[in-house]
């Protein structure tokens, strides 16, 4: 029996390991898995951090949302954006320590000629060697000494990297000066987009946590 067990969660990751590759694979030709269309953007990461609040429980964490109203991406794939707060946001409950609050906030940068939506997750765990900060979002990339990590595979956060490119946005991670790792990502909002947000109905501030 527990060779079958093994052998059932070998075959699960193995399919989990091809479906990321296909989805990174995608991403990296820039071809969508959706057809495009307006995603609130504010809303996706709403639900996102609930799903990964309600995961995070379990392991006696919490993820907590502060958000400025909807945020409207136009002509955006949501598949891949969920598919990128997910990994994120699931990566920093992942390391996070017990007790403590992931924070996911949400913001608009108005100081630019184009408006920028700014998503930053902050985690409480032990951060990332400086040499490590950008190569994180490569394929396959581990720590050296990488414990708590031990059950994914490299392609969470490079899958998220490939996603946010192809909406023409960046993404970067920063240590935090006490302890932790800051995830931010940086979206373009177009004008138009910006001036209708007020005609969609507003997530609730503070939803989680």
């Amino acid at each position: 029996m527990t060779c079958f067990n093994d052998w059932t969660v070998t075959v699960a990751r193995i399919d989990v390991l091809m479906g990321q590759l296909l989805t990174l694979s995608r991403l990296e030709a820039g071809l969508s898995s959706a057809e495009r269309e307006d995603v609130n953007f504010a809303q996706l990461v709403e639900e996102t951090a609930a799903d990964s609040n309600f995961e995070a429980e379990a392991a006696g964490k919490s993820v907590s949302l502060r958000t400025q109203g909807p945020i409207i991406l136009e002509n955006a794939d949501p598949h891949a954006l969920r598919s990128a707060c997910e990994n994120i946001i699931r990566n920093a409950v992942r390391f996070t320590r017990p007790e403590t609050n992931v924070e996911v906030v949400l913001a608009i940068d108005r100081s630019t000629p184009e408006l920028v939506g700014i998503l930053s997750v902050r985690d409480h765990g032990p951060g990332v060697p400086e040499e490590s900060l950008e190569a994180i979002f490569q394929p396959f990339y581990r720590i050296s000494g990488d414990v708590q990590g031990t059950d994914g595979n490299g392609l969470g956060l490079a899958i998220a990297s490939e996603a946010i490119r192809l909406h023409r946005g960046t993404i970067s991670a920063a240590n935090l000066p006490s302890t932790g790792l800051e995830i931010t990502i940086r979206l373009p909002i177009a004008f138009d987009a910006a001036y209708r947000r007020y005609e969609l109905p507003q997530p609730e501030h503070n939803s989680t946590g």
